[in-house]
């Protein structure tokens, strides 16, 4: 009942104002009307708003006096429905507020359990070769990188309406539009939102994934989620920001931001970030930044902050600690040998600019830092290969 005077409180603040305002101007009238013919009972403006609040709302004693002349009598009358109004509107007003608020309510439940039904297909895989080869990679547990509106529209009876009203409050979905065979496609990609920015896991490991590319490149949210749970390793994920969208409250660059270095007019999302990065670095993480990369000939790319071009790790900054450096890149060369694609040191990627978050995590943590620039094409291969690919990404960093 409160929360329904609360959400109606500006209509009854409206309409208390307006029978009031009435009230005192037929009041005022009314001394105008009788104080000719009742000099002694209307013998001010005072007393005669007194009288139409003493007559028509409340019973607080006095003479009982009534208005003798047509026009008072008239008046009279206007007065007393005003008065009865004075009540019966807020009533009204507070009635369908209570009822609005029985419906909002029983809305947000049945949302809550289309939600789980959600929730719930994303662990369901029915394409046999896909169990098997999760099953063999120990991958069972990995939720569903997509589910297409299709599927949901047809497979589970819910409609398009309900999938769009789910998203405006769920953490767990999100809502894209993505080309697959040259044709695109509605769906949803699953994340787990836990931040004002996306996602934050701290399992207290000596490894950490950093992923601010997941709301601009489809399904690379999921396959860096994936590889953090299969290392266990902690993990960082931007799910909500980014330079290239239609909405204005979401349009920030978490990648190159001046405010990871100057904390004037921070946006909160930038705080928590750079928070949740401080309390990582206590425990003597390594950082692996995964950045998406064009189709090329390269299925990755090692960057530690050279030049472009330079074949070498012995310019970089970003990473001190060179002998872990050259077995990860070691089983990174037998992993794009077995996919038949090259890799680089700095192919076609570099030192990154002086507002980079790579740099706040270098100066302020002192951590070792790689950033490992993905060909995205892997992304959208069959769910078989896929799987494949996450987890031989996965063994390049298994060691720590």
């Amino acid at each position: 009942m409160l929360k329904a005077i609360k959400n109606k409180q500006t209509e009854l603040l409206v309409s208390l104002g307006m029978v009031l305002s009435l009230l005192i101007c037929a009041s005022v009238l009314m001394y105008f009307l009788e104080h000719d013919a009742q000099p002694e009972s209307f013998k001010d403006l005072s007393t005669s708003l007194w009288w139409g609040i003493n007559k028509y709302l409340a019973t607080i004693g006095g003479e009982d006096v009534n208005p003798i002349t047509p026009a008072g009598k008239f008046l009279g009358g206007l007065i007393a429905v005003l008065g009865v109004g004075l009540f019966a509107l807020p009533a009204g007003i507070i009635a369908s507020g209570f009822i609005e608020e029985i419906e909002n309510k029983k809305v947000k439940n049945e949302l809550i359990n289309i939600e789980l039904k959600l929730q719930h297909a994303f662990t369901v895989e029915y394409f046999g070769p896909v169990i098997k080869i999760k099953k063999t990679l120990n991958l069972e547990h990995l939720p569903r990188k997509w589910l297409s509106l299709q599927d949901i529209k047809y497979k589970m009876c819910i409609s398009e309406s309900d999938v769009l009203k789910v998203c405006e409050f769920s953490n767990y979905f999100r809502l894209n539009n993505v080309k697959l065979n040259d044709t695109f496609s509605a769906g949803l990609e699953f994340i787990n939102s836990n931040r004002s920015y996306g996602q934050f896991i701290n399992r207290k490991s000596k490894l950490t994934i950093i992923n601010l590319y997941p709301c601009i490149q489809p399904f690379f949210g999921h396959f860096s989620m994936a590889i953090a749970d299969v290392l266990k390793a902690n993990y960082i994920s931007n799910e909500k920001y980014s330079s290239y969208t239609y909405l204005k409250d979401n349009q920030l660059n978490m990648v190159n931001n001046i405010s990871y270095f100057n904390n004037s007019n921070i946006h909160h999302s930038i705080e928590d970030i750079k928070k949740d990065i401080n309390l990582l670095k206590e425990t003597d993480t390594t950082f692996i930044f995964l950045v998406n990369a064009a189709d090329n000939e390269f299925l990755m790319q090692f960057n530690i902050g050279a030049s472009i071009g330079d074949d070498s790790f012995d310019n970089g900054y970003m990473f001190n600690n060179k002998e872990k450096l050259n077995s990860f890149f070691d089983k990174a060369k037998l992993i794009s040998n077995k996919h038949d694609k090259m890799i680089s040191k700095h192919g076609k990627v570099g030192k990154p600019g002086e507002q980079h978050i790579s740099n706040f995590i270098i100066d302020d943590c002192k951590n070792d830092l790689l950033m490992l620039h993905v060909n995205v094409s892997i992304l959208k291969t069959k769910d078989q290969e896929y799987y494949h690919y996450i987890n031989d990404f996965a063994e390049i960093f298994q060691e720590i």
